[in-house]
């Protein structure tokens, strides 16, 4: 007979997962066994669990699909914790599985060991949380975790398996009662109000944000700015949702074009965007008066900005019965400003972003850390398509790039993935170069290597005079760090050596790590 953890796997692969990140440990020693002796699922072994939740981000980020990190109890399980906070602020449907101590010392505070309500501590970062309690009741738990991701609002779900459970043989149905997750239906009456404010509007913008990604509704924002004549920005999550060579699209929010055409805007329809600080540039974006906004989130409808109307509904089914009440018309009102916009350029461009623009193809993703340089390519790197650009964007962990772009090279099995991490976030999971090594992963890495905390010592310039304290680095040889795990490694000190650097790199079948050393100081000491 078959244990709970053999019914846990039948069902993570009857939701269609396929991969697992994360590291057994001797509360999840069970889940593990029953993952071995399952040809479905393929599991990738990290060197901390932080890091196994930030593969499963990048993971899910990559392919749409909810990623999988499985855990131990206690350390192993809030290891993981900070990437799980990530997913949760940037809407990503993360899986966690933690194994836990024996459930009948659950509710005891009796000295087992890695003991500590897990439950408790994932619930402010997590969409459904549940603790096993019945073995009966585990594939009705597994119904609830996916169906909480993969509806309204992907966020992350957790489940915690104590140990116990798992080991014992299950005895009941395997197939969950089917779960009921109504959608909403559509307000027809603010989708015609929408209409005839946006067909009166003389400069109407469109701004994607990452809820338009997840429903999918590339096609559907298009159809309505053709039908309005206006162009489409973007925020972080949705960046490259319209190809930004395309002449409908202004880019990012804070790129220049966005800057040189958004404070013309006297309308603006936000689908599925929250407004976060680092988007609107610390609460600096001009935004119109005239506000629609359509989310599937209520709490999100005016929550930083006053709406004339408020839309709650999936983006795709909206934007379809919007663009069906649209007039097609020209708008006189962008003539010439349009034009002005597309062809802003950036003040000061960073030869590292143009050559990895130049060098890359169209269809690699880039993941960047919280650095400087990421921060820039937010705006300044154009992305030329849907999810090929990804960035931590509100909960900003360091450390985040490299094994986000690890597990996004799991998901597209075999197709090359970058990452850009300054020299300080590189080294909080620099660990993982071991897994980029053996399972082989072509993940480039880039570090742009300043010596310091960069953007923290900018703070301490800018605001402290100068006075700089614990922002200075003392860093390895990065290239020796690499070659230890057995990582082909070179350094790229102008355009030319890094972009033959990279098109090596997207020639070999493994990782490569590419030092970039800072060219030019910005602190003067």
């Amino acid at each position: 007979m078959n244990t709970t953890a053999d019914v846990l796997v039948e069902g993570l692969a009857r939701h269609g997962v396929r991969h697992v990140f994360g590291m057994p440990g001797s509360h999840s020693t069970t889940i593990y066994d029953a993952l071995q002796r399952n040809s479905a699922i393929a599991t990738t072994l990290v060197r901390n669990e932080q890091a196994g939740a930030f593969a499963a981000d990048g993971y899910a980020r990559a392919c749409g699909r909810p990623g999988v990190v499985c855990t131990t109890a206690g350390p192993g399980a809030t290891n993981a914790l900070t990437g799980v906070a990530e997913a949760w602020a940037d809407s990503v449907p993360v899986f966690l599985i933690s194994g836990q101590v024996n459930a009948d010392r659950l509710h005891q505070e009796c000295g087992a060991y890695h003991e500590i309500d897990l439950e408790g501590i994932f619930r402010p970062v997590t969409k459904w949380v549940a603790t096993l309690r019945e073995p009966a009741r585990l594939p009705s738990l597994l119904a609830g975790a996916f169906a909480a991701m993969t509806t309204g609002r992907p966020r992350p779900a957790a489940l915690i398996l104590p140990q116990d459970l798992m080991r014992q043989p299950f005895d009941g149905e395997r197939l969950p009662r089917s779960i009921d997750e109504r959608i909403p239906p559509l307000p027809f009456d603010r989708i015609a109000d929408a209409a005839q404010r946006l067909a009166r509007a003389e400069r109407p913008i469109i701004l994607a944000g990452g809820g338009a990604l997840w429903a999918g509704a590339a096609s559907e924002i298009r159809a309505v700015a053709e039908r309005l004549r206006c162009p489409v920005i973007t925020s972080l999550n949705a960046k490259g949702l319209i190809d930004e060579r395309d002449p409908l699209s202004l880019g990012h929010a804070r790129s220049a074009r966005s800057k040189a055409g958004l404070p013309h805007a006297d309308a603006m329809l936000a689908v599925g965007c929250r407004f976060t600080e680092v988007m609107t540039d610390w609460r600096r974006l001009p935004i119109p008066r005239d506000l629609i906004q359509i989310d599937l989130d209520p709490d999100q409808i005016g929550m930083n900005h006053p709406v004339t109307v408020g839309i709650v509904a999936d983006a795709r089914a909206a934007l379809s019965a919007l663009a069906e009440q649209l007039p097609v018309r020209e708008r006189p009102g962008w003539r010439g400003l349009w034009d002005q916009a597309r062809a802003a350029t950036v003040a000061r461009p960073e030869w590292v972003i143009e050559v990895l623009r130049e060098a890359l193809p169209d269809d690699v993703p880039v993941f960047t850390d919280a650095c400087e340089m990421g921060y820039r390519m937010q705006a300044d790197f154009p992305a030329h398509g849907p999810r090929r650009f990804f960035y931590p964007s509100n909960y900003i962990t360091l450390g985040w790039g490299f094994p986000a772009a690890l597990g996004a090279a799991v998901a597209r099995d075999g197709g090359p993935v970058v990452s850009v991490s300054g020299d300080g976030g590189f080294l909080m999971t620099a660990q993982e170069l071991a897994t980029a090594a053996r399972y082989g992963l072509p993940v480039i890495a880039i570090v742009h290597n300043d010596s310091a905390y960069g953007a923290i010592k900018n703070i301490q310039q800018r605001v402290h005079a100068g006075r700089y304290l614990d922002v200075d680095l003392n860093n390895p040889d990065f290239l020796a760090l690499a070659a230890a795990f057995g990582v082909r490694a070179g350094r790229a000190a102008d355009a030319v050596t890094l972009h033959a650097a990279i098109r090596q790199a997207l020639d070999h079948a493994g990782p490569t790590l590419i030092e970039v050393p800072d060219r030019w100081r910005t602190f003067r000491e």
